[in-house]
């Protein structure tokens, strides 16, 4: 008979009803009788342990591991990390369950966690109701449509859930997603159903059956299919959301997954099928980019590119490199939104992806890969290994490298992308958030939300830049530049959403928006929401490619050197204590100083001044644009509504 990891009865109630008034709950766990932990069979970050995060916020789901035969366990929900994690050691087999007071649970099948990942990493793979549906269909989907047997049985899980939160008064809108506990008092109703159900009835019984089959505990009804799959495509879509880089490939370190210095290669190819980094005749192209994926599924961002010929005495990819980037005048890529990328269902790169690139016609186009352990594409044999434990690849295997191809004049590039996907994003919590779609009727609500960004750069002798924006009732950010703008006056005018065409991203003054970033999450203990921003198109002007929000360091040099890029993040606090009007916010990096912003192809074009001094009078300009602060200012017209 199994232990069961369960927090006390009281305890956990209390914790529960603290979490709902605003109050921080700390996972509170009960003696713990062997190595095992309340909420897995090993701990996250040990060796062979494999930790997972789950796309639903949800705290006290039940589930064994395969390799622990004694203990049974919940996912603990973290305020703190926004997410609600459990943890089996590689290669388990993973049993769901929502367990009652005694005798009575709901079976939601068996998971082979090695088709969820199969290292451990420092990033936990999310793992979804999606993948928890297909464990008990014995099926992938084959695509995010209603009509696949897999996806309705996810659809059935999410209207449990989510007729739970509406019980419990923790969403207002059906579709919305916020912290669910399976609350002592719930497991205690769960014995009221007349019979336990299993994962094959589960997935066989009408709708109807199912329905009177949970009735007892919970009424499933007042959620509809459109409702359940309009929460589960959210899910999903916010499960693949995040940055998206490849590595910067220029010093060799040890090849060690789960460290962004890892020494892959990043995006590396060359005009011939052998790319000879001493053979002068072999023109080389390596680059690099910073992509998001929003909360819509759109993915947008900026980079940049070198081209050049081997060099002599050149023996590694990324000694080359380093001598493109001191030798050569780096190129500007620019990625616009695309509502395609990495399938969220299958993770493979299925279509192509484009970047434009500057000077010629044809775009850079990646057009394989497979992201695994929802962290990695790996283009080579060695970390795709690395990736998937195995240790022999086949021909079937390489399908999954990433790889990107580029014409260039009669010239045909073609090579391999070792990519990462960093800051997941998370669902953002209403004690934040509070937007028009989650709050009741006479509540108020800061999003959509209009305010003003002033790009200073530290070159003084360049005049700042105005950006109006709008972060929007999802969480997604745009940018609301006024009729009339200027290069330098690119402001907010207007607040009203009306004047908006969300499908062309058209506002109603005739002027082209553009999306430029998304709300990563929101903390409840200091009321603050962390903003992402890529800003990439050429009619942003001065700050086309500007990189906000990323915590990143990119190196340009073999010295200390780098581009840094701090935290962004945005205090609401006084927003939340007025019914109506406007109040003041306050806008800092993770150190508590002003924010700064950089841009990777102007940095770079400085590094090759340096170097060269043939360098333009266009080359000293742009090299000028290279970072500076970053202010955040509502717009005058902009207030807290009431709904």
């Amino acid at each position: 008979m199994r232990n069961k990891y369960l927090l006390p009865f009281a305890i956990t109630s209390l914790m529960a009803a603290l979490s709902g008034c605003g109050g921080e709950s700390a996972n509170v766990k009960p003696e713990v009788y062997d190595s095992s932990t309340a909420n897995g069979a090993c701990s996250i970050g040990a060796t062979g342990c494999l930790g997972f995060a789950l796309d639903y916020p949800l705290n006290g789901l039940n589930f064994t591991c395969s390799s622990d035969t004694k203990n049974s366990f919940v996912t603990s929900f973290d305020l703190n990390n926004g997410a609600a994690t459990g943890a089996c050691k590689v290669g388990d087999k993973i049993t769901f369950f929502i367990k009652g007071e005694k005798d009575k649970q709901i079976s939601l099948g068996v998971l082979d966690l090695n088709k969820i990942a199969r290292v451990s990493t420092s990033q936990l793979p999310r793992l979804t109701i999606l993948d928890i549906a297909s464990g008990m269909t014995s099926q992938t989907a084959a695509s995010l449509d209603p009509n696949d047997n897999t996806v309705k049985v996810a659809m059935r899980l999410v209207k449990i859930l989510q007729a739970l939160a509406k019980q419990n008064n923790n969403i207002v809108d059906s579709t919305d997603i916020q912290p669910l506990y399976i609350t002592d008092q719930m497991r205690v109703d769960l014995e009221k159903m007349s019979e336990s159900i299993l994962s094959g009835k589960f997935v066989t019984a009408t709708d109807i059956d199912l329905e009177n089959l949970l009735k007892p505990w919970v009424n499933i009804s007042g959620i509809s299919d459109t409702e359940a799959f309009s929460t589960l495509s959210n899910l999903v879509t916010i499960a693949n959301a995040g940055v998206y880089q490849p590595e910067f490939s220029l010093f060799s370190t040890a090849g060690i997954v789960g460290s962004l210095l890892s020494g892959s290669d990043g995006l590396v190819g060359c005009n011939k099928t052998i790319c000879n980094t001493e053979d002068s005749s072999t023109q080389h192209l390596f680059g690099h980019f910073m992509l998001i994926t929003d909360r819509d599924g759109y993915t947008f961002g900026s980079g940049l590119q070198w081209r050049g010929a081997g060099v002599t005495n050149t023996s590694t990819i990324g000694g080359l490199n380093t001598k493109l980037i001191t030798g050569t005048k780096p190129i500007r890529m620019t990625a616009n939104a695309q509502n395609h990328w990495i399938n969220p269902v299958t993770k493979k790169i299925d279509q192509n992806y484009d970047f434009q690139v500057d000077q010629v016609t044809t775009p850079l186009s990646i057009y394989q890969g497979t992201l695994y352990n929802d962290y990695m594409i790996a283009g080579k044999e060695k970390f795709y290994k690395l990736l998937t434990g195995k240790t022999t690849v086949t021909t079937a295997d390489e399908q999954d490298y990433g790889l990107w191809s580029q014409t260039i004049g009669s010239e045909n590039f073609k090579g391999t992308l070792d990519l990462y996907k960093i800051f997941p994003i998370t669902y953002l919590d209403k004690r934040v958030f509070k937007s028009i779609n989650n709050v009741g009727a006479g509540e108020s609500y800061a999003f959509p939300m209009y305010a003003n960004l002033t790009f200073k750069f530290t070159d003084t002798s360049v005049a700042d830049v105005v950006l109006g924006i709008v972060i929007d009732e999802k969480g997604n950010i745009r940018t609301n530049i006024k009729s009339g703008n200027t290069e330098n006056d690119m402001s907010t005018a207007s607040c009203d959403s009306t004047q908006f065409n969300s499908s062309t991203y058209m506002d109603g003054f005739g002027v082209q928006q553009y999306r430029i970033g998304t709300i990563s999450r929101a903390f409840t203990n200091n009321k603050t929401l962390s903003l992402r921003m890529v800003l990439g198109n050429a009619a942003l002007g001065k700050i086309d490619g500007a990189l906000v929000g990323m915590n990143t360091n990119i190196k340009t040099s073999d010295t200390s050197e780098t581009i840094v890029v701090g935290g962004a993040l945005l205090n609401v606090g006084n927003l939340l204590n007025i019914n109506s009007g406007s109040a003041a916010v306050t806008f800092n990096d993770s150190e508590g100083s002003t924010v700064k912003w950089a841009n990777s192809l102007a940095s770079f074009q400085k590094v090759y001044n340096t170097n060269n001094a043939t360098h333009t009078s266009q080359d000293t300009d742009l090299a000028k644009l290279s970072g500076g602060t970053l202010t955040f200012a509502l717009a005058p017209c902009y207030s807290v509504h009431v709904k």
